[in-house]
């Protein structure tokens, strides 16, 4: 128990930093975020997010909570916001370290150096609080100069995603100041694999 309230105080820290938190941490009820109200109630944020829920999830939890916006129409007619409760099973991207971890009920069960994307390129990879969004067995990834084929494609935000990079022969250290990815979180591929059949489309990812 000690070791779950310190891990949560960690993590709420975290989504601080962040920008993102506003209440203690326990377990997240997501099912009491409403889609469909956030969509009709904020039609600026439907405009430049569109209606994927897991993007209005995202735009709630990065953006609405500090904007005074509700999630719900309960939240909204008694006019109070309920504290934004943070996940404790969740993917970890830690930039500065180029490390992977994925949480069960707060506890590490996977763990792995990453190559994360190259900033001097201006392809870092995205901070912030975001969701998995789509899982593809096995797909190509194309972009101006690259036509590469991945085993595992764990998308969370545009086109950055979590996937194996079965052409790096290393990973972690500062690999990405210099071969870093286009943006993307690259994984060797046991973990890749791993961590595909661990996680599911609404698995909260957290850059930082």
């Amino acid at each position: 128990m000690k070791g779950m309230k310190f891990f949560c105080k960690g993590f709420a820290a975290l989504l601080l930093v962040l920008g993102v938190l506003g209440g203690s941490c326990v377990r997240a009820q997501a099912s009491d975020f409403d889609p469909s109200f956030y969509a009709a109630q904020y039609p600026d944020v439907v405009a430049a997010y569109g209606r994927d829920p897991n993007a209005l999830y995202s735009h709630y939890v990065n953006f609405g909570i500090n904007e005074g916006r509700y999630k719900n129409a309960q939240e909204a007619a008694s006019g109070e916001h309920e504290a934004y409760t943070a996940p404790t099973t969740y993917v970890d991207v830690d930039l500065d370290n180029q490390t992977m971890n994925y949480y069960v009920d707060g506890v590490s069960v996977l763990s792995s150096p990453i190559v994360s994307g190259n900033i001097k390129n201006g392809n870092g990879t995205p901070r912030g609080v975001f969701f998995i969004d789509s899982k593809v067995p096995g797909k190509y990834l194309v972009g101006p100069t690259w036509n590469v084929w991945v085993n595992r494609w764990m998308r969370f935000t545009g086109a950055v995603g979590l996937h194996d990079a079965s052409w790096r022969s290393e990973f972690g250290g500062d690999i990405y100041t210099y071969n870093g990815s286009h943006g993307c979180v690259n994984l060797p591929s046991d973990v890749a694999n791993t961590l595909y059949d661990m996680v599911s489309v609404g698995t909260m990812v957290v850059v930082h």
